[in-house]
């Protein structure tokens, strides 16, 4: 049979699985204890309710048959009594009667044995079952002797304490077994946050190969992985930017021999060709590397480079504007983050006319925003713009479109900070690109 269980997290199904089947075990465990500890009580009083019925029985069996009954009276009336022609008429109690019959087989016949309901004194205790031997002595005098238990039962459990006590032992149970699904859940949970930070940097260290077998075999294979896409990863980048390095010369040689050409619309279309060209080769180089960068991390107050940028930007005459606190420090790769800001005020330039940079910390993060007003991206082409070689040219471009590598560089460039890259359409029209870095001290950098 296959059990379908809820799509919920693995912490959870295996927190009830547990907590169900330990609870039905302790339910059912209580439930059999109450019965054997029944079962061992009545046994427990049987045998000594046939001791007392022998002791009374040796005592009267010497007597003549018109002083047993004298005899009887004399003992305590509210426990042993001589009972009428229908008193032994109830439910029949063979363990009783084969203990009497062990004993005083020799001394009397016990013709038949009975046991009453349980019965409960003044306080409300339950006491021993009445009971009752039809007897018969050597000299044929015979009567049912009755005997009423004077020794409290002990207490069974109140059937309100069940629940409660049930009740008290899953919480405690439900308590361990949350600390323990945590406890062994915990190395899949770093290993998703390990795998998540990989994605965002392929420079992120190998997993800590310490704890249990399962737990170190899984981090060596996982760190293996690792390893295994950073040579794809560099491999590919070399790949692109060898051929992208060694398209430069034949383009310089087309542009030469360009020159040449004594057809001068001709030589206005090829030029184009031949430009559009090269910025595709000058970004591919770019994009390479941006996934390649050697760069060592520094200290950087982010306010004063997104001041920097937009002062520089507002020189040359474009339209830039700046609103960033000083005294925001991250931990990065200066040139490489300073060339992913440039590419998004580009961009932003290029598809809006003006950019607006703004700062602040959130979360405990700095987060940069470079907002235009552009004719923004559709919402299901959001994400798909950060990858490489895709344009959107009915939305962004009024005129090519692009080589589609301008936010790819900028979202790898990012990514080798410990940083991310985000789009999002603005209301009233525009495109927010939002840099979310963590702060000095917190990036582990």
């Amino acid at each position: 049979m296959n059990l379908r269980l809820p799509a919920v997290s693995l912490t959870l199904r295996i927190f009830l699985v547990l907590l169900i089947g330990v609870s039905a075990a302790a339910a059912l465990t209580f439930v059999l204890a109450q019965r054997d500890r029944r079962d061992v009580i009545a046994h427990f009083h049987g045998r000594e309710a046939a001791q007392r019925f022998a002791d009374v029985l040796r005592l009267l069996a010497p007597l003549p048959a018109g002083e047993r009954r004298k005899a009887i009276a004399g003992f305590a009336r509210d426990e042993w009594q001589i009972g009428g022609a229908t008193a032994c008429d109830a439910p029949t109690a063979p363990h009783l009667r084969q203990n009497l019959a062990e004993r005083i087989a020799d001394i009397v016949t016990i013709e038949e044995a009975v046991r009453f309901p349980h019965t409960r004194d003044a306080g409300d205790m339950p006491r021993p079952p009445a009971l009752g031997v039809r007897v018969r002595f050597a000299d044929g005098d015979a009567f049912c002797l009755l005997h009423q238990g004077q020794r409290r039962m002990p207490p069974q459990i109140e059937q309100w304490r069940f629940p409660t006590s049930l009740a008290l032992f899953v919480a405690l149970i439900a308590l361990v077994a949350w600390f323990a699904v945590r406890l062994a859940l915990r190395p899949l949970q770093r290993m998703s946050a390990a795998a998540e930070a990989f994605g965002n940097d392929l420079r992120h260290p190998p997993l800590d190969t310490r704890g249990p077998h399962e737990v170190r075999q899984a981090a060596v294979v996982f760190n293996r992985m690792q390893e295994r896409v950073r040579e794809m990863m560099a491999e590919r980048t070399q790949i692109l930017a060898a051929v992208t390095h060694d398209l430069k010369t034949p383009l310089t040689r087309m542009r030469l021999r360009l020159e040449a050409c004594g057809d001068e619309a001709l030589r206005d279309k090829l030029g184009n060709d031949i430009g559009a060209m090269q910025q595709l080769v000058d970004e591919g180089l770019e994009l390479a590397r941006s996934m390649q960068s050697a760069e060592p991390p520094a200290r950087l107050d982010l306010g004063a480079l997104l001041t920097a940028i937009s002062d520089d930007a507002a020189d040359a005459g474009q339209a830039v504007t700046c609103e960033a606190p000083a005294s925001i420090l991250v931990s990065c790769q200066p040139v490489a983050l300073r060339r992913a800001l440039d590419n998004l005020v580009d961009n932003a330039l290029k598809y809006g006319g003006e950019a607006r940079i703004s700062l602040a910390v959130e979360h405990g993060q700095a987060v940069v925003r470079v907002l235009d007003r552009g004719p923004g991206i559709p919402e299901s082409a959001l994400g798909d713009v950060l990858r490489p070689f895709v344009r959107l040219e009915s939305s962004r471009c009024r005129e090519s479109g692009g080589t589609g590598l301008g936010l790819a560089i900028a979202n790898n460039l990012v990514g080798a900070q410990g940083g991310k890259l985000t789009l999002a359409n603005r209301s009233g029209g525009g495109l927010e690109a939002r840099i979310t870095l963590p702060l000095a001290g917190e990036s582990g950098r």
